[in-house]
This record gives C-alpha cells, sequence and structure tokens, in this order.
C-alpha cells in the first residue's frame, strides 16, 4: 500500500449566502477597510489516505469530500494538494 496526503479546502457554494463571510465583511469596513472585500469562510482538512496505486487515492479522495467533509448541494471543494508521501 502506498500513502498519499491531501489538502481540501470546503466552502459554500457562489450562490449560497455566506452569513460567516459577510460579518467579517461588516468588521472589516467597521476597522476602515475600503471597498468590497468579498469576504468567504471556508474549512481547511489535511489528512493522509492508504491506496495501491495513485487512482484509487484519487477515487478515495473524491469520495471523502463528496461524501463525508462537503454538503454537495451547498458546498463545493476545491483540492489544493494532492501527492504521494515517500
Amino acid at each position: 500500500m502506498q500513502k498519499f496526503s491531501a489538502e481540501v479546502i470546503v466552502k459554500l457554494k457562489d450562490e449560497i449566502k455566506d452569513i460567516q463571510g459577510l460579518c467579517v465583511d461588516k468588521t472589516l469596513k467597521r476597522l476602515g477597510f475600503e471597498g468590497e472585500t468579498n469576504f468567504r469562510a471556508g474549512k481547511y482538512y489535511s489528512f493522509n489516505l492508504q491506496a495501491k496505486d495513485k487512482d484509487e487515492a484519487k477515487e478515495k479522495l473524491d469520495f471523502v469530500c463528496n461524501e463525508v467533509i462537503s454538503n454537495p448541494v451547498v458546498e463545493k471543494y476545491d483540492i489544493i494538494s494532492f501527492k504521494e508521501v515517500l
């Protein structure tokens, strides 16, 4: 078995109102920031997977992202890193 590491960011889809992001926007304006910041909040995940090869690891990663750490109805995810750990 090979070991793979992954880093994933999960955030609300663009069409979903991000209440936490709006709160940060309002705070930044109150602190003197000018213009739109379009702040969006999200969650960062870092984890390892074991698989026989990279294709199987990618399938497992997609399953974890779609079925465990995100709600595909209102969230999207970005895989920011996926590599074999030597």
